[in-house]
């Protein structure tokens, strides 16, 4: 029989494979919101559970360790926003509180699953599980790009009701996560794993074998046309080479990417809309695109459904959309406009709301969830949330990090380092991204905080 311990690392090799290949299907809506219940939180809720019952057994081992105690702390500072929102501030429905509270636990939750579950000696068969799942997000991502596969959205209220759509030539891919933006995230955090394990591997075949997949997954990293990921993921993967001493693969691999900017029409066009003066449409013909109005949700087609209960599915094609307001003002956009909106929208909506509400409470903030589900800049969003002792309190955490893999990254410690390249990719996708609230790139991130954190302790016990 399993212990149950082993029944936990189990549960995290399907953690690994069902978060990111699972689509966002809904299960139950709640008011006010269109963030759902999801089969993901019912599989994590049980994971939860079996981990819950080893740690009666275990004692709670999970305290022992230093890095509890900041993340107690930070659980202290956000419970204390949701009480002052809740009886002072009032600034959303106790439910939509209540539900923003729940998702951050659940999603650190995975943290201390991971960290009391995982040992130093099985990263490889993690890793292993980790590439299988990144295959089959590739063959689903351009089964979306050329055959018509459906996509699963949450980009705005309609889609999240669990729509399945297709793509047209001005959607951006997204396979099976919920945005081309949560897909992105994903992506430039696992080319840095997969990378680091490129240049220090001396299995020539395995080496050639993950190259082949890289390629594939920043080929694919392309097609989302997320400019911040991409600037993310070359600023984390220079840092690691370079912290690996491996200086000499830093040319190719910015070759690659520069060489992926001049010939992505997209992401090109989108980088130069990004400078006013250099706003100029591109398609493959280099001829200007002349943007079409593409049919509305409530224009598209159904299809009968076998169930008479269920609402009929529609599928129809996915227009570039703005992701602010009614549905039926969202319109196809050329790269140049939806580059101004994009832009405008932070600048002038998003992060001036962020910034008043931390002005109502500069310690606690007005409480998770009070400032919508957009901000695109994830620690304005800290500090509109949660103030200053949010703020301080969550970064905290990963200041441990950084300052816990100076020494082992001076002493050449392979996994650490690797791990410090995808912790600051993570990072710099948060200044413009919400990449700590999308719940697939959230789960998947604290999973690997929490191998992090084992190559950190295994490190340290043995020095």
């Amino acid at each position: 029989m399993f212990k149950i311990i082993s029944f936990n690392r189990i549960i995290l090799l399907v953690l690994l494979v069902f978060i990111p290949l699972y689509p966002k299907f809904p299960l139950a809506n709640f008011t006010g919101t269109f963030v759902a219940l999801r089969l993901d939180d019912i599989v994590i809720a049980i994971s939860l559970f079996v981990w819950f019952l080893t740690q009666i057994k275990s004692k709670f081992n999970f305290l022992k360790f230093p890095i509890t105690k900041l993340f107690i702390v930070y659980f202290i500072s956000i419970f204390i926003s949701f009480i002052q929102a809740y009886l002072i501030f009032q600034t959303e429905p106790t439910n939509i509180l209540i539900l923003h509270l729940l998702r951050r636990f659940e999603y650190i939750s995975l943290f201390f699953i991971a960290i009391t579950s995982v040992k130093f000696n099985e990263f490889s068969l993690y890793f292993k599980f980790l590439i299988i799942t990144n295959i089959f997000i590739a063959f689903y991502g351009y089964g979306q790009k050329y055959f018509q596969f459906p996509v699963v959205s949450t980009m705005n209220s309609e889609f999240s009701k669990g729509q399945l759509l297709h793509m047209d030539i001005w959607t951006r891919i997204s396979s099976t996560f919920a945005g081309h933006y949560d897909l992105a995230v994903y992506l430039s955090i696992i080319l840095i794993l997969i990378g680091g394990v490129i240049v220090t591997t001396k299995n020539i075949y395995l080496k050639l074998f993950l190259i082949t997949n890289w390629l594939v997954s920043f080929h694919l990293l392309t097609l989302t046309a997320s400019r911040v990921s991409n600037f993310a993921f070359l600023g984390g993967i220079v840092v690691t080479l370079i912290l690996l001493r491996k200086f000499l693969w830093v040319i190719p691999v910015c070759l690659i990417f520069a060489f992926s900017l001049v010939n992505s029409v997209d992401l090109k066009q989108r980088l130069l809309a990004t400078v006013p003066s250099f706003k100029i449409n591109f398609n493959h013909n280099n001829q200007k695109i002349t943007p079409t109005v593409i049919p509305t949700i409530t224009q598209a087609s159904t299809n009968p459904s076998s169930n008479p209960n269920t609402p009929p599915t529609k599928v129809t094609p996915i227009p570039t959309i703005i992701r602010h307001g009614p549905i039926e003002e969202q319109v196809p956009v050329d790269a140049d406009t939806g580059v101004t909106r994009s832009g405008e929208i932070r600048f002038k909506v998003e992060w001036p709301r962020a910034i008043t509400a931390f002005k109502k409470n500069i310690l606690f903030g007005t409480g998770l969830g009070s400032i919508s589900l957009a901000t695109d800049n994830d620690y304005l969003r800290l500090l509109g949330e949660s103030g200053l002792f949010g703020f301080l309190s969550f970064l905290g955490i990963f200041c441990y990090f950084i300052i816990s893999s100076i020494k082992p990254i001076i002493n050449k410690n392979i996994p650490i380092t690797i791990f410090f390249g995808a912790l600051l990719t993570f990072l710099l996708n948060a200044t413009l991204i919400d990449a700590f609230e999308a719940s697939k790139t959230a789960y998947l991130f604290w999973i690997m905080m929490g191998f992090y954190f084992v190559s950190l302790n295994q490190y340290h016990v043995k020095k």
